[in-house]
């Protein structure tokens, strides 16, 4: 079965964050519900739909001080049409009039990114703190030992006791109790959103006592994690194979399939949207899905323009508050003038039950014209509104640099490693339309094509007078608020990447993004090493501290914290190239920094960096090495197939031009070999294999150099400069073997 939904734009507000929209229950009067939201602005509105006539409750006045992150309704019996929200370090009350009941200042150094209420219970989380009130006091503290992406609390010991839940940068579910954690689940990818579902999706009812949490991960995983008091257990899993964005929000309140189960809603950072429904094999399988232009942030549900049908509704970067109605609910009228989308974003056929011409189609009919009427009167008013500041602005004598300045507009962005591709992907998504991005890097960037860019790529060549070895600009030739910028870049050196986003406005205004590129930053976080490898050791001694130890290791390797486990004087940590598959395990406490890794590089690079702070410091530090030749083995044979295919395939792109011009002159290329045939009728698969990694033979070349290079350094063997050329010419010769490159660099030839 697969559904079929229509979209319906119900309101604007400004850019918002995360899980900052609630629908309010239903009423005994049996209205539609209403939709409370907030924006970065710091205006909270509640709003409700009736028959095509948009009702605002109540808004509040824009603070630029009190952008709201995070907006609930309470818990408690007589707090459900309560609406909470989190602006800053405080926590107010509203009620659905608009009337403030409560104003709570936490004292909270953090913003707070997310807030629970229950009674008389109020659980904040900040980026690494979590806090628990009670009647305004504090009861419980908890510092978490990585950053804190969402946060919920669920009823494990009854329904009058909830247990914070945290889902964890570090790749744990964490539940507390109090101030201490009850137990951490593992997780395949950092979580980045958490739901609590009431109505558990397990038909057989194996786990009757579990709660159910879904959570959403970084690489567009979604899980299913069932929770009790002692332990977890781990349920479905939904892959994401075409590799789309990360899972920013979840719903799971509506049923519909009439499966007799609510289906789960899924809202992605690219935009996606995906309505999955559970089969009884227990596979998810998606029924509806579309495709947004810009992330979704919030999502949510119930009879919200109509009480035929349920439909659910998200909030977007931007602040758009859309909802999705299935067939005989909703506002739309499935006709010519508005062509409705199903499944996959196609256009789809309206129902026959819409079609057929009634009482209840005159009634959407006339409910959609008069919404047209009434959008037709704001713009109206808002080109007044234009006019009556044009002429303030013309009267205060005109100066577009300072209204330039006064008019910022916001910028999300995300730098993120591409695990599969051993890539980056910078993300970058404005609330108003992208004109340019310009791309500056002191290091050199290896720029890739995003398929679903609609933006013209021109390179700089390099100024290395002012340090700027990467020089692009992104054009975008279509209105879009959202571009991808992907490339490569070689570990070893820390860099500095700024991108300058102008939007299509007039006057122009730049809003600048800067990330910094670290030294192993193709190194992700695992939790386990394989000890089976072989491995070689660094060991670093002397009169620091655990803290001096950590502030290297964030400067050296990405997904860290920033700060020190609460308690400990030292941390331990395992990392995976992602590009060769080596790992890296780093132990460390005050006074001995332990170092255990199969690629000899890695190592060097860690001993350069620490060399070079330590000096700066005045730190006075031990140096030990213990090598392996068979680690170095090991480390070059996982490049060695690699690098055979990427010169094979640099020598057949050069010999494809000629092989063309022969076929094209002669016309019968019967005489020529089977290998050469072979080339000619995969002429279009070298190219664009070609055209993809130009440098990555060069890459790789100068992997195995710097890898020659660390390995006698760290081992005290000269290295005399004429022996390099001799190996960059072994390693280009595609005649040359594994065992002639091994020998080569144990020096025995």
């Amino acid at each position: 079965m697969e559904l079929e939904l229509f979209r319906q734009d119900l309101i604007q507000t400004s850019t918002c964050a995360t899980g900052t929209l609630a629908v309010l229950p239903l009423t005994e009067e049996k209205k539609t519900q209403k939709v409370a939201a907030g924006d970065l602005s710091g205006v909270v509105q509640c709003f409700s739909v009736k028959k095509g006539d948009f009702n605002v409750a109540f808004k509040t006045l824009p603070s630029a001080a009190n952008k709201v992150t995070s907006l609930v309704l309470g818990k408690g019996k007589s707090q459900r049409d309560k609406i909470f929200v989190a602006a800053g370090n405080q926590i107010k009350g509203v009620n659905k009039k608009g009337k403030e009941f409560f104003r709570f200042n936490t004292q909270l150094t953090e913003t707070i990114r997310r807030v629970d209420v229950f009674e008389k219970n109020i659980w904040s989380a900040g980026e690494y703190v979590h806090n628990h009130f009670i009647e305004a006091k504090d009861k419980a503290l908890y510092l978490c030992p990585d950053r804190i992406n969402d946060a919920e609390v669920v009823p494990l010991a009854g329904p009058a006791e909830l247990w914070p839940v945290l889902a964890c940068q570090d790749r744990y579910v964490r539940v507390l109790r109090g101030s201490e954690p009850v137990y951490e689940a593992p997780t395949p990818a950092a979580p980045v959103s958490l739901q609590y579902v009431v109505d558990s999706h397990d038909p057989q009812h194996r786990f009757p006592n579990a709660k159910e949490v879904l959570y959403g991960t970084d690489t567009g995983t979604l899980v299913q994690l069932l929770l009790e008091a002692e332990a977890a257990r781990q349920g479905f899993t939904l892959a994401n194979p075409k590799k789309q964005g990360a899972v920013a929000a979840v719903y799971s309140g509506i049923d519909f399939t009439k499966t007799g189960m609510n289906n789960i809603v899924v809202g992605r950072e690219d935009g996606g949207v995906e309505v999955l429904d559970l089969e009884e094999a227990g596979q998810l399988r998606t029924v509806y899905s579309i495709k947004l232009t810009e992330s979704i942030n919030t999502l949510d549900g119930g009879f919200l323009t109509g009480l035929l049908a349920q439909e659910f509704v998200m909030h977007t970067f931007s602040g758009k508050v859309i909802s999705y109605a299935p067939p005989g609910g909703g506002l739309l009228v499935s006709n010519a003038e508005q062509p409705a989308r199903g499944p996959l974003g196609m256009r789809s056929k309206a129902p026959s039950s819409v079609q057929a011409p009634g009482a209840e189609e005159e009634e959407r009919r006339a409910s959609y014209f008069k919404q047209i009427d009434r959008l037709r009167g704001e713009i109206s008013a808002l080109k007044q509104d234009i006019e009556a500041e044009r002429q303030r602005f013309q009267v205060k004598g005109g100066d577009t640099a300072m209204l330039a300045m006064s008019a910022p507009f916001t910028v999300q962005d995300k730098c993120k490693l591409e695990v599969d591709e051993a890539c980056y992907v910078l993300t970058i998504e404005s609330a108003v339309p992208i004109f340019t991005v310009a791309i500056q890097c002191n290091a050199a960037l290896q720029m890739l094509d995003v398929p679903s860019n609609v933006a013209i790529l021109s390179r700089s060549p390099p100024d290395e007078a002012n340090g700027n070895l990467t020089l692009a600009t992104y054009r975008c030739q279509d209105s879009t608020n959202r571009l991808a910028v992907k490339f490569k870049v070689r570990e070893g050196r820390s860099a500095n990447l700024s991108a300058f986003v102008l939007p299509a406005i007039s006057p122009k205004a730049c809003v600048v993004v800067r990330h910094t590129i670290r030294p192993l930053c193709l190194h992700q976080r695992i939790v386990q090493m394989d000890t089976s490898r072989p491995t070689n050791e660094l060991l670093i001694t002397g009169q620091f501290t655990g803290g001096d130890a950590h502030n290297w290791m964030t400067g050296l390797l990405p997904d860290i914290p920033p700060t020190l486990p609460p308690g400990q004087d030292g941390a331990s940590y395992v990392f995976q190239n992602t590009l060769l598959g080596t790992q890296l395990l780093c132990r460390y406490r005050g006074g001995e920094a332990r170092f255990v890794s199969d690629l000899v590089s890695t190592l060097g690079i860690i001993h350069e960096h620490v060399m070079r702070e330590a000096t700066n410091a005045k730190l006075r530090v031990n140096v030990s090495f213990n090598p392996s030749a068979q680690s170095l083995q090991h480390s070059v044979a996982l490049v060695w197939p690699q690098l055979e295919k990427q010169r094979t395939l640099k020598k057949t792109y050069s010999m494809l031009e000629g092989l063309a011009e022969l076929k094209m002159q002669d016309g019968d290329i019967s005489y020529l070999s089977q290998e050469y045939r072979s080339v000619l009728d995969r002429a279009d698969k070298i190219r664009q294999e070609y055209k993809e990694q130009p440098q990555h033979l060069d890459h790789l070349v100068a992997l195995i150099k710097d890898l020659y290079l660390d390995y006698c350094k760290l081992t005290g063997v000269a290295t005399p400069k004429q022996r390099l050329p001799a190996l960059e010419q072994l390693l280009n010769d595609t005649s040359s073997t594994l065992e002639q490159l091994m020998e080569f660099l144990l020096g025995q030839r």
